[in-house]
Formats: C-alpha cells, sequence, structure tokens
C-alpha cells in the first residue's frame, strides 16, 4: 500500500466511551486539519490543561503512526471538546484524539481508493 495521504481541509469528530462497571469513561473531540493556517496544535475548545496535554500527546502519538509526514506547515485545531463532569479524564481525551486520528485516516485511505477507481475508470 502507498503511503498515507495527509488529511487536507478535512474535519473529524470522535467521541470515545467505555463502561467500567458502575461507571463509564468518556470525551470527545472535533478536529480540523488545514494547511492555509498557522501551524501546529491549536484549541477553540475551552479546556483544562490536564485534558489539553492528554490531547496533544494523543495527537502527537496518532499523528507519528498514521501520518509521519504531515507537513510541518500543517495545524490541527480541535474545535470542539465533549466533556463529562464524572466520566472524562485524561486518559479518556488521550483515546477520544487517537480515534479521532483514526478515523482520518479511515477517511483519507477511503478518498485515495476513490481517486485510484475513477483514475481506473477512466
Amino acid at each position: 500500500m502507498s503511503n498515507p495521504i495527509a488529511p487536507r481541509h478535512l474535519e473529524v469528530y470522535g467521541h470515545f466511551r467505555q463502561n467500567l462497571g458502575p461507571r463509564h469513561m468518556a470525551a470527545g473531540l472535533r478536529l480540523q486539519f488545514h494547511y492555509d493556517q498557522i501551524p501546529g496544535i491549536h484549541f477553540k475548545a475551552t479546556l483544562s490543561e490536564e485534558y489539553r496535554e492528554a490531547i496533544t500527546k494523543g495527537l502527537k502519538d496518532g499523528m507519528s503512526v498514521r501520518f509521519p509526514d504531515f507537513p510541518e506547515t500543517g495545524s490541527v485545531w480541535i474545535t470542539e471538546a465533549s466533556e463529562h463532569p464524572v466520566d472524562s479524564s485524561p486518559w479518556a481525551f488521550y483515546l477520544a484524539a487517537r480515534c479521532v486520528i483514526e478515523q482520518a485516516y479511515a477517511l483519507t485511505q477511503l478518498k485515495d481508493h476513490q481517486s485510484l477507481t475513477q483514475a481506473s475508470n477512466d
């Protein structure tokens, strides 16, 4: 398979929820990927610092696996965060960040497959 295609001007929302017996662990994120804005990871959503650190680590870990060639000039914006007063935790937000990167990866691979299919049909 070819190298993964970096997400371009893509918006993805993911929600992570796991049953832990008497309670749950949960968090959700909406991300936007851009190439024409300030490079780096940016937060538009209001979150505590401990959640920001977990999200940033989850995004960096996921990007290094799925999009190792993501350009340094690219940006990732966290535009929404779904937080629960009891069920959210840094670990839940780390997993939600990894989940959203996996969704972006799946979508870019489908888009790559679609463009290859269209080219072979022409």
